[in-house]
């Protein structure tokens, strides 16, 4: 018996890039142009992206006897998904303990949306508006890559990565008078 299911999903290797292997690629540009003074990276995350409010442990002990409203909604649809969260910081291989992280970013088993929660101030500039929102969905890969390339090109990146090329000069200049 047939029961006219759909049938036209696509099988073939799809030409869209994962959001961390586009933040990679990117990284990798960055590290060339500034002549390895400075490098993008990629890496796992697996804290919260997302602000949030922490209860202490005395109003966590005075709700004990409160009652929770269980929906049932909560258990269809989606059961176990996989999150794919990463952090996107700068660092240098000159400045020991330093790390400037640009964003957060997650997504799910598609790829796409991907959430972005980016630092404010970048947030701010690239918005043109103080006090902005910092959180960013892209559906697609070309809207993230449009997204990255607007962050490294704002005045607030283009002076961490000049002040970081700066201090590595420094140091290297130190090393050099030493020896």
């Amino acid at each position: 018996m047939k029961y006219n299911l759909n049938s036209d999903y696509n099988f073939e290797e799809t030409e869209i890039i994962a959001p961390e292997k586009l933040v990679s690629d990117i990284c990798s540009e960055l590290t060339e142009i500034t002549r390895g003074y400075v490098q993008g990276n990629i890496g796992e995350y697996d804290g919260e992206i997302f602000s949030f409010d922490k209860l202490s442990f005395a109003a966590a002990f005075a709700n004990l006897t409160a009652t929770t409203r269980i929906d049932v909604q909560d258990k269809l649809g989606t059961i176990g998904e996989d999150e794919f969260k990463y952090e996107f910081y700068l660092s240098s291989n000159y400045i020991e303990n330093f790390k400037y992280r640009i964003m957060f970013l997650k997504y799910g088993i598609g790829g796409y949306p991907v959430t972005v929660v980016l630092e404010q101030g970048i947030a701010d500039e690239i918005q043109q508006k103080e006090e902005s929102g910092y959180i960013f969905t892209c559906d697609t890969a070309k809207e993230f890559e449009t997204l990255c390339i607007g962050i490294l090109n704002s005045k607030m990146m283009k002076k961490v990565i000049q002040d970081l090329i700066s201090a590595a000069n420094r140091k290297l200049q130190i090393i050099e008078d030493n020896n």
